[in-house]
This record gives C-alpha cells, structure tokens and sequence, in this order.
C-alpha cells in the first residue's frame, strides 16, 4: 500500500512541477527549442533518482551526476551521440536493472 500512496505524491509533485515550468521558464525559451523533450527528461531524471533511493540504492545519485557529466562532453562530428538520447538511454537501462532487481527480491 504504500507503493500507491508513494506514486500518487509522486504524481502530484510531478503535476506541480512541471506548471512551476511551465509558467516560469517558458517565457524565456527561444521559440525553436524542444520544450516536450525537456520535459520528459525531467520526469524521468526524477523517476529513477525516487526508484533508486527507495530500492535502498544510495548509488543511483552517483550514477545520475556521472550520466549528468557524461552529456556535457562533446565527441568529433563524425561520431557525435545526442545528449538527451544518451542521457535517456542510460536512464532508462539503469531504472530498468533496478527494478528487475527488485521483481526478483519476491521470489
């Protein structure tokens, strides 16, 4: 039960800030930027570092400042790697090990 009171303060500070966003920094994005993409990042940042911290892994916040430093790294031209796919790909692998981890804790 708790998992789902857990989720629904989850949702309702992802709710919250993501109006604190929009409302605030909106108005100072250039037209061209990709507000979605920022935002999905944002929710996604936040999911793992919550998934990590009540899994018991402390780590994930070392991971997370790694993946951060990783992105601002530039690469040649020729082999550049996008930063938000890196960055998400990474993410998601990771929140994905965790909660494996945590399925096979029931059994």
């Amino acid at each position: 039960m708790i998992w789902v009171y857990g989720f629904l303060i989850w949702l309702v500070m992802e709710l919250i800030i993501n109006l604190m966003y929009h409302f605030l920094i909106s108005k100072n994005m250039n037209p061209g930027e990709k507000r979605g993409i920022s935002i999905f990042k944002g929710v996604l940042e936040r999911l793992f570092l919550i998934t990590g911290i009540l899994l018991g892994y402390p780590q994930v916040i070392i991971a997370f400042g790694a993946l951060k430093i990783g992105t601002r790294f530039r690469n040649s031209e020729k082999g550049k790697v996008s930063d938000d796919y890196f960055l998400i790909g990474n993410l998601v692998s990771l929140l994905a090990v965790m909660l494996f981890i945590w399925v096979l804790g029931f059994f």
